[in-house]
């Protein structure tokens, strides 16, 4: 049962972080599932072969982002383009005009705005230049815009991955206690073994020790059997002394 609570603790870490394709996730919790090598795993350290948690989930703040920038860099040329393709139209009519007009001076900035019936009034140059300046206002908003939810996913990011990785050296914890007494028998496990033991031993004796010599002051301050027997007839005379005094 433990084990495969083990199993299912590391599955869904796995899939939270990312790492469910990883080796050694798919061994151990097989290793755990089938009950078996359990001992060579007890050997392999989990903290340094548990997978690095890598988030590979997009959210929907990331894709909002996403399409607010491939907007925003859509919209970076176009207020160069829509101009050059005014200056186009606006050369045009200005042509036709000066053919019709042969003989009258006239400024192409001037028939540019005024358009004189020729140049239809969505290209004057007023209205483009207006139009230019609301793309580029909607450029700069969007270029902040995407800034801060960029900032905003990074801190999020940051959040969650350090929120993985104490999960991680939770789980690393978790999978070592579960495989301690599982570690085959060598010299090296046996004599660990024994300077635990040995350590313990010594630590207990202290202790006693310790408790020994506290114990003994305590029964050196308590007063012998004489002089208690001495003391009690002491208050006995005395009790007796005052008592035929006040009669």
């Amino acid at each position: 049962k433990a084990a495969k609570l083990l199993a299912n603790s590391i599955n869904s870490w796995a899939i939270t972080s990312g790492t469910k394709e990883d080796t050694y996730i798919k061994k151990l919790t097989e290793a755990l599932e089938d009950k078996r090598n359990w001992s060579i795993w007890a050997s392999v350290p989990p903290l340094e072969y548990l997978p690095q948690p890598k988030l590979t989930k997009v959210t929907r703040l990331e894709r909002v982002n996403f399409y607010l920038t491939i907007i925003r860099n859509g919209l970076v040329f176009t207020p160069v383009a829509l101009t050059w393709l005014a200056i186009s139209n606006a050369t045009k009519a200005f042509a036709i005009f000066t053919s019709k007009n042969p003989n009258g001076v006239s400024n192409f900035l001037d028939f540019w705005q005024k358009g004189y019936g020729i140049l239809n009034k969505e290209w004057s140059i007023g209205n483009v230049a207006f139009f230019d300046f609301l793309l580029i206002l909607l450029i700069i908003s969007m270029t902040v815009a995407t800034t801060i939810i960029g900032n905003r996913i990074q801190v999020i990011r940051e959040i969650k991955l350090d929120t993985l990785d104490n999960e991680r050296t939770a789980l690393a914890l978790e999978i070592e206690e579960f495989f301690y007494d599982k570690k085959q028998i060598t010299n090296v496990t046996m004599n660990q073994s024994l300077a635990y033991a040995i350590r313990d031993l010594i630590n207990a004796t202290n202790s006693i020790s310790r408790t020994s010599s506290e114990l003994n002051k305590s029964v050196k301050e308590m007063p012998k059997y004489k002089e208690l027997l001495s003391e009690i007839k002491k208050i006995k005379i005395n009790f007796t002394d005052r008592f035929k005094s006040s009669n």
